[in-house]
């Protein structure tokens, strides 16, 4: 997936919840230290970035690549 505005948006949050930086778009957000509490954060700064998701985005698609991909067709949201 060649990386875009909804990746890049969906990067900065995650650097920003985790403190760390995130380079690999296929990084499992729990492997990178991420927990339920973090998942729900990073999805209400997305939601309030103007991204369409669930709160449960991050728990359904862990990674950057996979959420990204369903932030652009929610219907990804539903199949997992």
């Amino acid at each position: 997936m060649p990386e875009n505005s909804t990746t890049e948006t969906l990067r900065k949050i995650w650097e920003e919840v985790l403190g760390i930086p995130v380079e690999d778009v296929d990084a499992d957000f729990f492997d990178l230290g991420g927990d339920s509490l973090l998942a729900l954060a990073i999805s209400t700064r997305a939601i309030e970035s103007g991204l369409a998701m669930p709160r449960s985005g991050v728990l359904r698609r862990s990674t950057l690549r996979q959420l990204a991909e369903a932030v652009e067709d929610p219907r990804l949201f539903e199949h997992v």
